[in-house]
């Protein structure tokens, strides 16, 4: 007699292939002006120091010319793309897991980020994003007249 054994790995395999199915359907693709937008999304890390705040992206496989850095009313964008490769022969692939296509990642910056002066550079697929402090605006008080 065959007896069903309950797996979990197996019941995790059968909904990340459910998933796959159900979001690879053209109905539920992010429409193209979508700030949510993207086929996969990079890692980021955001530290802050005494004169600077440093966004680190996780990138491996994009090019600088493939990278496009934006700051609109204290929003930080960033795009890109990785791009498959293309050989001159066909190569079927017994595994593929590395996501290839665009990315967005947005982060509102606080008022004291100094947007004139930021700076981008990539190292071994590490974005490195350096956005200096301004001096913080201070109240100004108001008299009133009458």
């Amino acid at each position: 007699m065959n007896q069903l054994i309950y797996s979990p790995l197996r019941s995790l395999n059968e909904l990340h292939r459910e998933l796959s199915r159900v979001f690879t359907e053209d109905r539920f693709l992010p429409s193209a002006h979508s700030y949510d937008e993207g086929n996969w999304t990079p890692h980021v890390d955001i530290k802050e120091e005494k004169d600077c705040f440093i966004v680190y992206a996780d990138i491996p496989g994009v090019a600088p010319k493939d990278v496009d850095i934006t700051l609109d009313k204290n929003v930080l964008t960033i795009r890109g793309e990785r791009l498959e490769e293309r050989e001159k022969e066909e190569k079927i692939f017994k595994r593929q897991e590395r996501i290839m296509g665009t990315f967005v990642r947005q982060f509102t910056l606080p008022d004291s980020a100094d947007g004139e002066a930021i700076k981008a550079k990539v190292n071994h697929g590490v974005l490195e994003i350096t956005i200096p402090k301004t001096e913080k605006q201070k109240p100004v008080t108001i008299k009133v007249s009458g």
